[in-house]
């Protein structure tokens, strides 16, 4: 049989080259405490076999305490890494008590002379650590990992032997025949040895299956609040249509995702509609909180205003915002008096907005003005235009482009197929809009639709 300190040298090397194997492949990636633990074990029970080469030694005095310290330690974070298998407490304590423990037994129980110096406390807390950690992996959720039942029965397998070998060891003592044949240190080194490198490879596995189920409920988490807020982003849409006699108003946002950065609002006005589209520079949730910060600064200028004035104070609101998150956002606002059709208009570098006349002419409707955040507040410039009895007004986000090649006709055959609906305003939306539920669009889309009767009422009802 090989000599003790020959199996405790293959035993130091075998448990450095764990170690290195465990650090920077499992740990590096996963970053868990429970593959913290594991290192930090590995690491502790190399360091005990080191110092048990002292035995025998001068340095036995120290040595052999030290050695039943370090690896008591490395079984009490082994006890550490399954205790956070069910997101129990680790505090470091646990390990460090049991481990001084030991040191100073050992210390004061003749250690020079005697290389089983506290020997029954350090069998029976072995046996006790590692018999703690394969009741917290019997006490995991048994669908939890593949390779659970392999830990248990190597884990157990140990935690047994130290038991057995801290009840023969106070039957018969360390030095008698039983003892040193099936549980001295040559026996002993082996035994662990081999369950060490089986614990290893299966804490390695279950650590990765760990690490993949914590990143899935992460992930599930994620979308959840994704989908709460774009739950939240839909209500805060107009949830009617304004009652304007004379005109049919619709409109309506797919998000490409489950957020979006464009948005379109309308509010009621004495004398007729003001109405924005806005289209946030990039997707997800960074534009939609841009978006929501737009929305409010708009919401909050008083609907009187001038579409310039308003621009002015929406801009002003806004402009460290967008600022601080390099950021910009194009948009057409308008403003439009239902008696006379008279849209006034600011375009915000968007040039998606289009009067389809009646007569099966165009005229979009001029972009004058750079986006909101390019090069900070702007003199905001107006244009007019005028809605007779039957045109009707579309107002697109870019993502519209992508349901038409995104070509320079795009905008032109939006307004075709917006036309050859149905005559009403939630016809033209709907016609849109159909095209991206019926294919997979990187992009939002969304769409807002103003339709003058082709008798309009003289006449409109002021709010009250």
């Amino acid at each position: 049989m090989l000599d003790s300190i020959t199996l405790r040298i293959a035993f130091g090397v075998i448990t450095l080259t764990l170690f290195l194997l465990f650090a920077f492949v499992t740990y590096r990636s996963t970053r868990s405490a429970f593959s913290f633990w594991w290192c930090a074990a590995l690491v502790l029970f190399m360091a005990g076999s080191f110092a048990y080469l002292r035995d025998g030694t001068a340095d036995q005095v120290w040595g052999n305490p030290l050695g039943n310290g370090v690896v008591v330690a490395g079984a009490a974070s082994v006890w550490m890494g399954s205790r956070s298998l069910r997101g129990r407490p680790t505090p470091w304590w646990l390990v460090v008590a049991p481990a001084a423990f030991v040191t100073s037994v050992s210390a004061f129980d003749s250690p020079a002379t005697n290389d089983w110096s506290g020997g029954p406390f350090y069998l029976a807390l072995m046996g006790t650590l590692i018999s703690l950690s394969t009741r917290e992996i019997v006490l995991l959720d048994a669908h939890l990992s593949r390779t659970r039942w392999p830990l248990i029965l190597a884990s157990g397998a140990l935690g047994l032997y130290y038991l057995v070998r801290f009840g023969v060891f106070l039957a018969v003592g360390p030095r008698s025949d039983l003892f040193v044949t099936f549980f001295g240190t040559p026996s002993t080194t082996l035994i662990t040895l081999v369950l060490l490198v089986v614990v290893s490879f299966s804490m390695a596995s279950l650590s990765g299956e760990q690490t993949t189920k914590v990143l899935a409920a992460r992930a599930a988490r994620s979308r959840q609040e994704l989908l709460d807020g774009g739950g939240v982003q839909r209500r805060l849409l107009p949830q009617s249509t304004p009652d304007l006699p004379g005109y049919d108003v619709a409109g309506t946002c797919i998000p490409s995702g489950a957020v979006s950065g464009d948005f379109f609002d309308w509010q009621r006005t004495p004398d007729g509609l003001v109405v924005t589209l806005a289209d946030v520079m990039g997707k997800g949730v960074g534009a939609a909180m841009i978006a929501a910060t737009v929305r409010a600064s708009l919401r909050a200028a008083t609907p009187s205003h001038e579409p310039g004035q308003t621009m002015s104070i929406v801009d002003r609101a806004v402009e460290t915002d967008l600022e601080a998150v390099d950021a910009f956002v194009t948009l057409l606002h308008l403003r439009l008096d239902a008696e006379s059709g008279v849209v006034t208009a600011v375009d915000a570098g968007h040039g998606l907005g289009v009067i389809c006349r009646a007569d099966g002419t165009r005229e979009v409707i001029a972009s004058e003005n750079l986006p909101m955040g390019v090069f900070g507040t702007q003199t905001w410039v107006t244009t007019t235009a005028r809605l007779d009895p039957g045109d009707l007004l579309l107002i697109c986000s870019d993502g519209v482009l992508d349901l038409f090649d995104d070509d320079v006709s795009a905008l032109s055959r939006a307004a075709d197929v917006a036309t050859a609906a149905e005559p009403t305003a939630s016809g033209a939306v709907t016609s849109i809009t159909r095209l991206a539920a019926e294919g997979d669009y990187p992009d939002d889309v969304t769409v807002v639709a103003i339709r003058r009767d082709l008798v309009s009422a003289s006449t409109t009802s002021p709010i009250t």
